[in-house]
């Protein structure tokens, strides 16, 4: 798993972040597409899958520092927002999830999707000469930034399986949209679809990443649920970091 941050250097960048003005990561500008409607009921309903099989198909797929995104790993991709993508098992089911939160007022705002190893590389290395430029050294910059963003080959984005989902109003990744009605919904009704919260705020020990009530990972509805209810990271789920959970 990642290593989380040192006493020290957390420190030190937590100075360096008040001095830059910056929070968190934040999407990037070309990511900023709105998939909420401009008004309640505007979105169409969706018709690539059945609502009676919302959340249905199931998918497991552990990624993280310890278990890499398999070489033979080519995800089926489907739009779900504009130029975002998702894996097909995920897409249907998401694209529920937009259509009934805006149908209750709730806008959500899918800022990142599936992502290709390079762009990921690519997302990694800017945000490690970001911190290089705030002081810290090369290796203090890897270990900064890997809280924040998942090495290339390590990021459930690369799947096509998870999302970064905000709301117009609030659009910064950073802990504060927990607060905002977008989240809280989310969390209630995420496992429904078949999602979960996949890095939350008690378990950054064991999934390595740092709290983000913004990225939701598919992994179907019956294993949403027990996750979800359980209160278990997926590592602790399929029984990587401690007790076995699924059946």
């Amino acid at each position: 798993m990642k290593r989380l941050w040192k006493a020290g250097t957390a420190l030190l960048l937590a100075a360096l972040l008040i001095l830059s003005g910056c929070t968190a990561r934040g999407p990037a500008p070309e990511e900023s597409v709105s998939s909420a409607p401009e008004e309640e009921g505007a979105m169409p309903e969706p018709t690539m899958l059945p609502r009676e099989e919302v959340g249905e198909l199931e998918n497991l797929l552990l990624v993280n520092a310890e278990n890499p995104v398999p070489d033979d790993y080519t995800p089926e991709l489907y739009p779900v927002s504009g130029a975002y993508q998702m894996d097909a098992d995920a897409a249907g089911s998401m694209l529920w999830m937009l259509y009934d939160a805006a149908a209750q007022g709730v806008d959500l705002m899918v800022v990142s999707a599936y992502r290709g190893t390079e762009r990921q590389r690519q997302n990694f290395n800017n945000k490690v000469q970001e911190y290089i430029s705030l002081g810290l050294s090369e290796e203090e910059a890897v270990e900064v930034t890997s809280q924040w963003i998942a090495p290339p080959g390590t990021s459930e984005h690369e799947t096509g399986l998870a999302a970064d989902i905000v709301t117009p109003g609030y659009q910064m990744l950073n802990h504060g949209f927990a607060e905002t009605q977008a989240a809280k919904w989310l969390a209630a009704h995420a496992p429904e679809y078949g999602f979960i919260l996949r890095y939350p705020e008690d378990k950054t020990e064991i999934t390595g990443i740092t709290y983000e009530p913004w990225h939701f990972r598919y992994v179907g509805k019956r294993a949403a649920r027990e996750i979800t209810e359980r209160g278990v990271s997926l590592e602790e789920y399929l029984g990587v970091a401690g007790e076995t959970y699924a059946e």
